[in-house]
């Protein structure tokens, strides 16, 4: 058993944090399921409209991939703070490579239809939040309040690479080898994460008694989150901006080949863009020694992305929309850097898995996000869809950054 929180200075840095070796294994297998994830969304969508689906199907595999984060995240944070974390890791790896397997041999004997694609993505969103409270608790005992800052900046980096990477491998993939090797590709990802999580070999305790009170942990949860104004301000900006601008991400692809008339190629290409500004930005968020106005970094990555996908679903030429995507994911690094990271250093060490199930909830209004704009594309178009519901998160957005503690105030853990 290792040693519970560790830090490695005083302020943030990268590169003392790669310096554990065991969150440099998370790292790695982040890395792999991150671009696993993201070239999956974009294999699954190309597969849904190859097989006869509708926009609305594809903005559904959005929803069902998100929905059980909107309904089970808070029962998957209390798992994180009463179970062994390493072995609920260890299950949800060896989970999220059987459903792959499975839809890789539906595949292979073309039998894939539309209801195959919803389940495999029910299961991987539900296999996805029971993890999400276990692995950031777990990175946060790995690493300390004092380089907490740079973990999180390294995990925004591994989902940028998964961004950049797994849409532009979809594309050619898909276009050049068909979806037989795509899915085989996304097994052989998914398979390497499960890997790396095997060779950690730090086996922390829970913090918790073991005792599984669900309406008692979601009263402590849901008390501590909207009674203490910092975690409550960022719930709300996660509400928004999940239901209104990620939701949107389900019509990428769509907007792409109907509205800029392109190919598989360029529509990977396309999507990927965010990922190239986003990776610069988390770069430069990890390397600010003693961060202390994490709120204002949350707030204004919030509102650069929202205004430039507002412009990207207004462009007409595929150059332009590049660049605002490129924009959008500058945004994209403030925000999902800074969400975790405010929620956790707010809260107390024995709720923490709690408070994150509560995030999860509110990053899972996605789902429903997601159907709404489905529907709305269905009728109107796709890039009508998106302008319309990141236009009324922008709108939504700004008494949050003006009335709540979040720009005004810097944050400070729990423990001090």
């Amino acid at each position: 058993m290792t040693s519970p929180t560790r830090s490695f200075g005083r302020s943030s840095s990268i590169l003392a944090v790669l310096g554990n070796s065991d969150f440099r294994l998370l790292w790695l297998a982040g890395g792999a399921d991150n671009s696993g994830r993201w070239m999956e969304a974009v294999v699954m969508a190309l597969l849904m409209l190859d097989i006869g689906g509708s926009v609305l199907q594809v903005a559904l595999l959005f929803a069902f991939r998100w929905s059980p984060m909107l309904l089970f995240a808070l029962v998957s944070g209390m798992v994180a703070d009463r179970a062994n974390r390493y072995l609920v890791m260890i299950a949800v790896r060896a989970g999220i490579v059987a459903v792959m397997a499975a839809l890789l041999l539906l595949v292979v004997s073309d039998h894939a239809r539309p209801e195959h694609l919803f389940v495999g993505s029910l299961f991987l969103g539900w296999l996805y939040v029971l993890e999400f409270p276990s692995r950031r608790s777990f990175i946060y005992e790995l690493v300390g309040s004092r380089e907490l800052v740079g973990a999180m900046s390294l995990e925004t980096i591994t989902t940028t690479i998964g961004r950049l990477l797994g849409p532009i491998a979809a594309g050619f993939v898909v276009g050049q080898a068909g979806f037989i090797v795509a899915f085989a590709t996304l097994l052989g990802l998914y398979g390497l994460a499960f890997v790396f999580v095997v060779l950690v070999r730090s086996r922390l305790p829970a913090r918790g008694n073991g005792r599984f009170a669900i309406w008692e942990t979601a009263r402590t949860g849901f008390g501590y989150a909207f009674s203490n104004p910092v975690v409550r301000a960022v719930l709300m900006g996660t509400v928004i901006f999940n239901a209104l601008a990620f939701s949107v991400e389900s019509l990428f692809p769509v907007v792409a080949t109907d509205h800029l008339e392109v190919g598989p190629e360029l529509t990977g290409v396309l999507i990927s863009a965010q990922s190239f500004g986003t990776l610069g930005a988390a770069l430069a968020i990890g390397l600010v020694p003693n961060l202390r106005y994490h709120g204002r970094v949350f707030c204004f990555g919030m509102g650069i992305q929202l205004i430039s996908l507002i412009g990207f679903a207004l462009s007409p030429w595929y150059p332009l929309s590049f660049v605002l995507l490129l924009i959008s994911g500058l945004g994209a690094a403030g925000f999902s850097t800074m969400q975790s990271t405010i929620i956790m250093l707010s809260s107390p060490p024995e709720i923490r898995g709690a408070i994150l199930g509560v995030l999860g909830q509110c990053i899972g209004v996605a789902a429903v996000g997601g159907v709404i704009v489905g529907f709305v594309a269905d009728y109107l178009s796709a890039h009508i869809a998106v302008a319309l519901s990141t236009g009324l998160g922008l709108t939504l957005l700004i008494p949050v950054m003006l009335f709540t503690p979040l720009i005004k105030r810097p944050i400070a853990p729990a423990e001090e």
